[in-house]
């Protein structure tokens, strides 16, 4: 049965329920607590291309697990076990949010940084509770795993203006090396941006300059590539050395692939400057989304159906 006729047909005999009533009430008042982190989510990913693509990427990697994992939908639009648990953690998570704002100055400037940690794992957890809700306990093993993803995701958007520099020294040295194993001259320096004063990294290859600037750093591929090898990890149940494995796989990759994109695009560009700009755009695409494919296959995610590994578990309502 098609799952709008089954949310359908759940919403008719609910609807006669007060209990049902009581959980939409809870959850929109959650929700409403939450909205300052989904506005901070739309805005981060409004200005940052590299996060709304990383976004778009995990929703599609979430399509395939629903369709190779044959996910079912039992006993929708109920409080089972596994969304009690966790609205509880959402809950918990929020009260100690509370209480971390409202101690002394001195203690609020100390512990300062780990409101984020608090905050953001509340929200993922809230969503992952109306998702458990809205389509029964049946899916908990997909929204354990896109819940984990997503907290993750929104944890390591916050570092990627402290890692830009890094980052792109990074890629500038590793293309760097590479273009001098195939007989290039590379030097780098560094200039102020005319129009904003903000520091430029230049690579001058046969002294012909460009710019590594923030979209050269490779945290869009890295990060993606990343979030792609921790959703598998915990889709996959790994252990820990696995898990390990997973994620220094997905850096590596991500790593690997940036400077390779520029190392194609520095060697293109002499011969395409009419078309500078087209290029630039189809190499990134290529290798950005060559990396992924990668990602999946080596990292063992599904590609074919996977009935047997679909949770099993039967709802209850204790």
């Amino acid at each position: 049965m098609p799952i709008r006729k089954q949310l359908s047909i759940a919403i008719s005999e609910k609807v006669r329920s007060s209990d049902f009533w009581v959980h939409l009430f809870l959850y929109s008042c959650l929700l409403i607590s939450l909205l300052p982190i989904t506005l901070w989510v739309a805005e981060t990913a409004d200005e940052q291309s590299r996060i709304l693509h990383a976004l778009i990427v995990l929703l599609f990697a979430c399509v395939l697990l629903i369709h190779f994992g044959k996910i079912e939908i039992r006993n929708p639009l109920s409080l089972n076990k596994s969304a009690r648990s966790y609205l509880y953690a959402a809950f918990g998570l929020l009260i100690a949010n509370f209480a971390a704002h409202n101690v002394g100055p001195i203690e609020n400037a100390r512990f300062s940084w780990m409101l984020p940690f608090i905050s953001i794992p509340a929200y993922c957890f809230a969503l992952g509770s109306l998702v458990l809700f809205t389509f029964g306990e049946a899916t908990k093993r997909l929204t354990h795993t896109a819940t984990g993803t997503f907290c993750a995701f929104l944890l390591l958007s916050i570092f990627m203006q402290p890692l830009d520099w890094p980052l792109r020294s990074l890629a500038g040295e590793l293309s760097g090396s590479v273009l001098a194993l195939v007989g290039k001259t590379v030097e780098f320096g560094l200039q102020r941006s005319a129009e904003t004063g903000a520091p430029q990294l230049l690579m001058f290859v046969n002294d012909y300059p460009f710019h590594v600037a923030s979209e050269c750093n490779g945290f869009g591929v890295i990060l993606t590539s990343l979030l792609l090898s921790i959703m598998l990890a915990i889709y996959r149940k790994l252990g820990v050395f696995d898990i390990a494995l997973n994620l220094v796989a997905g850096i590596l990759l991500g790593f690997m692939f940036n400077t390779l994109r520029i190392v194609i695009i520095v060697l293109l560009a002499p011969s395409l400057m009419e078309h500078y700009h087209l290029m630039h755009e189809t190499v990134g695409a290529i290798t950005y989304w060559g990396c992924l494919i990668l990602v999946w296959m080596l990292l063992n995610g599904p590609i074919k159906d996977e009935v047997g590994t679909t949770t099993t578990e039967s709802n209850s309502e204790n």
